[in-house]
């Protein structure tokens, strides 16, 4: 399995440098743990300056919300078809990334489909986008990684011939259906495309059909976006559920435990801190640990000596 390197980025700047990075390993962990044993894709996820994306990384931005239509989801440049993503920044940002990133790894030209039964009486067999989170993106359906909401995306037998079908965390049931605010997409033997749109109590009614030779340059995937412009914007402004809350709370317990915990042994292990007698080392790794910090102080104290002599001279 060959990953997808990703650079999770912002061009806002309500988006904190700390905040990316503890964004960007949910999302890593997300897409090794739970995301690559079912569909067989993987991706490395950092968290990068837009300045500095590495070659061959795939930019995931963050912005600040932009008024063009299709301004936001999974593009290709003009010049040399790079692929990117922009997610709009809101309190939820994370879990607009993860549902992008997660479309993007299954379906990376965004126009592979699969045969199954429309859900509108009277096409039998249709082609069904492989769009594995909009079936079940409502944030009802999200999850979270130490504490950062994430996307649910469907599992593969969403995409197949059993009716019986699912999400990863269950909010879908049924095969080519969408769960609650979510949205399923086929194009039928009418070369017309077609939207299942699941209200908030899952009562879905059909939209269509929508020619997809009025796309001019945009690709399949942008011109299925622009049926429903606000939906990454609602995704990043959705309010958390309490399940959300609450695992943010404890992330953030842990991570103040972790600091603490961290931050006094490596003080400890360098001479910078008082020891328990309860918990001391052995007399020769304390002085080991003694010298060590001895020789560090009067090695910094001799290049500043060094320096000074510099500066006088």
């Amino acid at each position: 399995m060959t990953p997808a390197y990703v650079g999770l980025t912002a061009l806002t700047d309500r988006v904190r440098s700390d905040e990316l990075a503890v964004v960007a390993a949910a999302l890593q962990t997300q897409v090794m743990r739970d995301f690559a044993p079912e569909w067989g894709v993987g991706a490395v996820v950092a968290a990068v300056p837009f300045e500095a994306i590495p070659a061959g990384y795939i930019p995931l931005i963050v912005q600040d919300t932009l008024e063009a239509l299709g301004s936001n989801g999974f593009h290709r440049t003009r010049g040399d078809d790079t692929p990117y993503m922009m997610v709009p920044y809101g309190p939820n940002w994370s879990l607009a990334a993860s549902h992008e990133l997660l479309r993007m790894l299954a379906n990376p030209t965004g126009s592979a489909r699969r045969p199954g039964p429309s859900c509108l009486s009277g096409q039998g067999t249709v082609e069904y986008l492989i769009d594995v989170c909009a079936p079940c993106q409502d944030v009802s359906a999200a999850y979270a990684i130490d504490g950062v909401p994430v996307s649910d995306f469907c599992l593969r037998s969403f995409f197949g011939a059993s009716r019986q079908a699912g999400s990863f965390t269950g909010s879908v049931r049924t095969a080519f259906e969408p769960a609650a605010n979510g949205v399923a997409t086929w194009l039928a033997d009418d070369a017309l495309l077609y939207q299942a749109r699941a209200d908030q109590q899952g009562r879905i009614q059909v939209h269509g059909g929508f020619s997809p030779a009025n796309r001019a340059r945009m690709l399949f995937r942008e011109m299925v976006d622009t049926l429903t412009p606000d939906r990454l914007s609602r995704l990043s402004n959705a309010p958390r559920t309490h399940r959300l809350v609450e695992a943010e709370q404890n992330a953030r317990r842990v991570r103040l435990a972790n600091l603490t915990r961290f931050g006094e042994d490596i003080a400890w292990r360098f001479g910078h801190a008082s020891v328990d007698s309860a918990g001391a080392v052995p007399r020769r790794e304390a002085r080991r640990v003694k010298s060590y910090t001895s020789n560090g102080i009067q090695q910094r104290k001799n290049k500043d000596a060094e320096i000074s002599v510099r500066h006088a001279s």
